[in-house]
């Protein structure tokens, strides 16, 4: 098997395949707009140009990539409708704005967009990223295969991937190795082959990412009470502190088996997930923040005292320093 991709050897990924490179805006707008969707494509500040290149292998159910624009721009597609869309940053970052949430995208953080879902992002101008589009029909149908059924909501997953948390360690090899192997090797020119591969990343997507159908990991059954019941109490008791302990003690399990259920229910650990609740308190209230309100005084109010901790963990998760968000607010 092919080692998979690093920093050094991804600037060569897809060099084979048809390249497309464009100093024109709208030239890039409307090749970007081919190979994706239609969409609105702007340079950010007046003394940028373009620089962009674009490789692209065309599959049948998945299609690969990979492309910078070479400046920041600001991109709105709205929705994408018909197909599911993976950006993995090889370099650079770009922060994906959707509803009141931001995900700053980076080589930690990857991004799975899902069709329905109505986003826009700002690719900085150093960043560069690999690709994945897998079509709509076909990981829906796989869905419902996997499952056993497909419930009316459309397969909806949470965008942000981060590529270093332990139990996603088998999915990223996955990208990686077929991301290398599409790009550099020959089985995916026989069709039946690449048939296949196409159905294992469907599938490890629906078994190891957070989405709507079920929980990850457990195809078939649904999340304990227990867990679902810790979930309700992190979220009302959040402003209070927690230990496992207290939470496991309130659903009437061991820690262990607390631990045990979020991992395999929830892909998390429930003191991350209470880090999580935490942070989107913090967000709100920045949000909705008056002129004498303080980032470190709601930071605390809320359970954060190593500040620059929480500073980082705000920012991967909201795109942007809370000092950011808390001057946006007041500045309005």
């Amino acid at each position: 098997m092919q080692a998979a991709p690093n920093s050094q050897m991804h600037r060569h990924l897809f060099s084979r395949f048809p390249k497309f490179t464009s100093h024109d805006a709208e030239e890039v707008r409307h090749q970007v707009s081919r190979i994706f969707c239609d969409h609105d494509l702007k340079v950010v500040g007046r003394s940028q140009s373009l620089n962009t290149e674009i490789h692209f292998r065309r599959g049948k159910q998945v299609s690969y990539g990979r492309m910078l624009y070479g400046a920041t721009v600001d991109i709105e597609p709205g929705k994408l409708d018909d197909f599911y869309l993976i950006q993995i940053p090889v370099a650079g970052q770009e922060a994906i704005h959707y509803d009141r949430h931001a995900i700053l995208s980076d080589t930690r953080v990857a991004t799975i967009i899902s069709p329905d879902l109505e986003f826009r992002m700002r690719h900085e101008h150093s960043a560069e990223k690999l690709f994945i589009r897998v079509e709509r029909s076909a990981l829906e149908q796989q869905c419902a295969q996997y499952y056993g059924h497909l419930s009316h909501d459309a397969l909806h997953f949470d965008p942000a991937i981060d590529l270093q948390q332990g139990s996603l360690q088998s999915l990223k090899r996955l990208l990686h190795w077929q991301l290398y192997e599409a790009s550099e090797g020959d089985l995916f020119n026989q069709p039946l082959i690449a048939a296949r591969f196409e159905e294992v990343l469907m599938v490890s997507l629906l078994g190891s990412l957070q989405h709507n159908q079920h929980t990850p990991f457990h195809a078939g059954y649904v999340a304990p009470g227990f867990v679902k019941r810790a979930e309700e109490y992190i979220q009302h008791h959040a402003h209070q502190p927690l230990t496992a302990g207290n939470i496991a003690e309130h659903v009437g399990v061991s820690i262990r088996n607390l631990f045990a259920g979020f991992r395999k229910y929830r892909n998390t650990s429930p003191m991350r997930y209470l880090k999580q609740v935490r942070l989107d308190e913090v967000h709100q209230a920045l949000l909705h923040a008056t002129s004498d309100t303080a980032v470190t005084q709601v930071a605390l109010c809320w359970g954060f005292t190593h500040l620059g901790q929480f500073s980082a963990s705000y920012r991967q998760r909201f795109g942007e320093r809370p000092s950011d968000t808390l001057k946006r607010k007041l500045t309005r």
